[in-house]
Order: structure tokens, then sequence, then C-alpha cells
């Protein structure tokens, strides 16, 4: 483990200081995490699991912790120009729907445009990294990453396609409604993609594990669904309003994501990701076949009236809440 990370490591149940001891991190509260080939696992095994990644997780762990050599999933690697197995075969369930078009097909890693600023050293948590395309783009911007998964497969493989690209990034295993850093220990909280596949419930709890590592006047950017989005309230039709269970979208109109996170946060203000989708990205339009790049740039064309149009801000199938920490918060 780096030196930053080994500071700022919490007991994700106590919040008590972590320390390093034959392979394990313990707290004073008897709690104990293992470390897999430098990568600290600090989920909570009483805790009610969200995702199959944690059952899978835990299984990889008990596996590793038996075995007198070194596990198989230890010893993937990925050469110069070669595209990682995990993530050929991953990237739809990371990007979204439009991706299925192009699994196990990658001619390239589609590592999106992180709509943040170019940084010098600012401390990022990408929450829900997987095999790390938002924590790669933001490193290339320059942020000081650690990226956190509950899936320890992800998180090798965030590692692997790191190191490849040239790219310094830190990753823990872990889970967001239990993070495992000390209060105020990062400048940016970002997550694309994950607090929508949770109960309404437990994105507040994560989202107020996030104002809790944020600083004050910090920043966080977070990708979210919208209730009323030109296809959302297609698909939310289609299920019969219902709420969602498992890993299904949950639906948040405008005033409810406006409301959790000015209260959570602070000053917040909502702009358009995309349309006609979720995931969509046009740093990816080179990759998809023809009839999905034009979804791609009717996407592109709508978000862009919306900046005069503000208004069609409000029915933009996937939108960015972004937020500055207030120190009432």
């Amino acid at each position: 483990m780096d030196n930053w990370l080994s500071e700022h490591l919490v007991c994700p149940l106590d919040k008590q200081r972590v320390d390093l001891r034959s392979g394990e991190l313990f707290c004073d509260g008897g709690h104990s995490y293992p470390v897999i080939d430098g990568i600290p696992v600090m989920l909570v095994r009483s805790a009610e699991s969200t995702h199959g990644y944690i059952d899978e997780t835990f299984r990889l762990v008990d596996e590793i912790a038996g075995m007198s050599k070194t596990h198989p999933e230890l010893d993937r690697s990925v050469t110069n120009g070669e595209i990682d197995e995990f993530v050929q075969a991953e990237v739809p369930y990371t990007s979204g729907n439009l991706y299925f078009s192009i699994q196990n097909r990658l001619t390239r890693y589609p590592i999106p445009h992180l709509r943040l600023e170019k940084s010098v050293g600012r401390r990022l948590l990408d929450v829900g990294c997987n095999w790390g395309r938002w924590s790669i783009a933001a490193g290339k911007l320059g942020y000081k990453v650690v990226g956190i998964d509950p899936s320890l497969k992800a998180v090798l493989a965030a590692r692997r396609v790191a190191r490849q690209v040239g790219v310094e990034a830190t990753f823990v295993v872990g889970d967001a409604r239990f993070l495992p850093f000390r209060d105020q220990a990062f400048d940016v909280f970002h997550s694309y993609g994950v607090f929508q596949h949770l109960s309404k419930e437990n994105a507040r709890t994560c989202l107020t594990e996030g104002a809790r590592v944020l600083r004050p006047g910090g920043t966080s950017l977070v990708q979210m669904p919208n209730k009323y989005g030109i296809r959302q309230y297609q698909q939310h039709r289609r299920r019969g309003f219902t709420e969602g269970e498992a890993f299904e979208i949950r639906y948040w109109t405008p005033a409810e994501l406006m409301e959790t996170f000015e209260r959570t946060f602070g000053p917040s203000e909502m702009s358009v990701d995309c349309y006609f989708g979720l995931g969509i990205q046009a740093s990816d339009v080179d990759l998809f076949p023809l009839k999905y790049k034009a979804v791609v740039y009717a996407s592109e064309a709508v978000r862009s009236a919306a900046k005069i149009i503000r208004p069609l801000v409000k029915i933009a199938d996937s939108v960015y809440i972004s937020s500055k920490r207030s120190s009432e918060s």
C-alpha cells in the first residue's frame, strides 16, 4: 500500500485507524480486513449484500486464503496493445446497453471525458470504479485518484489497466455505504453509473458517506438517472412504475435529486449527461456500429441545445449533479 492510503484508511464500521499486521488490517475495535496482493479488501461481511460482486469477492478472498500457491486471478497480466480480457467482457455492464454491440470486440479502452477541470494533485475518490475507466480519466487530468469497488476481480483489472496505460491510481475493495477513509480525506467525490442501481435509502447512505470523506469546499460530481428522461420514462412505464429491486434502475425526479444533494453536500446544480439512454459517451462514438453512432450524435445535439434551452435539462435521461461541500453539511 502507498503511504497516503496507509495514513487515511480506517475501519469501515467504526472509523478507527487500521494497522497492517501479518498481511491484514486491524482496528482497535477488533475488526480485521485482508490485504490481497497489496489491495485492501474493506468489505463488511455482516452487511446486507447489494450486489453479487460482493458475494463473489468474499468467495474469492476465501479461495485465495485457502491456497498454498498463487491464485490464477492474481496471475493475470495484459501486454501493450492488448485489451484486458476482463474489460472486454465487462464493458456493457459498466458503460450501458449500447456497449453490448462491442462486447469482446474492443480495439481500445473506452476512457471517457471527465467533466472536471484539470488538476495538479487534488485527491479524487471514484466510487464504483469497476475496471477503472473514470479513475484513469481522472488520472489523465492530473488528479491523485483512489478508486473503490466491491469487486476484487474488477479492482485487480483496474490496477492492470492503469499500469498498462501509464496512469497512477490506487485501488481499494469496499462498499460505498461504509467508506473506509478518514473524514475530509478527499478534494473531489465522483461516481458514475453506480447509485442508480441501489435503493434510494442505500443511495442516500452512500452520499452521506461521500460528504463525510469530502473536505469543506470540496466538489462532488455524481451521475444519476432522471425519471422524466425521454427514454427512462418509457423504461419505467414498461416496468409498471415500480420502485425496482436488486440491480434494477431506480428512477429519481429532478426535485428529489436536488433536495437530496443539497441537503447532503451543499449548493448543487444539475446538468445534462446524455439523452436517449444511460451511459452514452461521445468520446466512444468511433467504437460503435453506424446505427449507434446516430444515437450518440443525436444525444450530443440535444445536449448542446440544452445549454441554451434550459428546460431540456429536465428531460435528459442521464444527469450530473455537481455540488460544493459546505462546512455546515
